[in-house]
């Protein structure tokens, strides 16, 4: 990490998936089971091991009832609606994104710590863990929710340093 940079978002996403799985009363095989994964994968996630791949991310947050988004990067709201999350189109939105902002994928590398076949993989379809694609938002500018699983709006809003700005007396009535 750089000193002074804020932690990337998907290293909340262990405390949020056990809490979410404890909220629902559930073990870990038993989320398992729902979502399909390997008997591991909940475990290697709550305790650090890996960093998942999307696909994981969106089978957990259906099996939970939560959106992918906020599962992975803590974005948006917990729960998903009637949703269920899926990472189809993530490459076509990312290719979108690159040519709109000119970059060729050895650019975009660059920027993101990636290599242009990685990028050549995941705008071809193929799938990434969260890490790789919160690199690639914030090297792009966007949403990694929105990138990830089309959740959200595709760009945030800027954080905010420091306290929030203190109410006048008119406004706290």
């Amino acid at each position: 990490m750089v000193r002074g940079s804020p932690n990337p978002r998907y290293l909340g996403l262990p405390s949020r998936l056990q809490k979410a799985r404890t909220a629902a009363g559930l073990t870990r095989m038993e989320v398992v089971a729902r979502a399909g994964g390997s008997k591991a994968a909940a475990h290697d996630i709550e305790t650090r091991l890996r960093v998942p791949m999307a696909a994981t991310v969106a089978r957990l947050a259906s099996s939970l009832g939560l959106a992918a988004g906020w599962l992975a990067y803590g974005l948006g709201e917990p729960t998903g609606v009637g949703t269920s999350s899926q990472c189809e189109g993530m490459g076509m939105r990312l290719q979108s994104v690159r040519l709109a902002r000119g970059l060729s994928k050895a650019e975009l590398g660059r920027v993101a710590g990636l290599t242009a076949p990685s990028i050549s993989q995941i705008e071809a379809g193929g799938q990434s863990g969260i890490n790789v694609i919160e690199a690639l938002a914030k090297a792009l500018g966007i949403n990694p929710a929105w990138l990830a699983f089309n959740e959200g709006p595709q760009v945030l809003p800027a954080r905010r340093r420091g306290r929030p700005p203190a109410q006048s007396p008119a406004d706290a009535h």
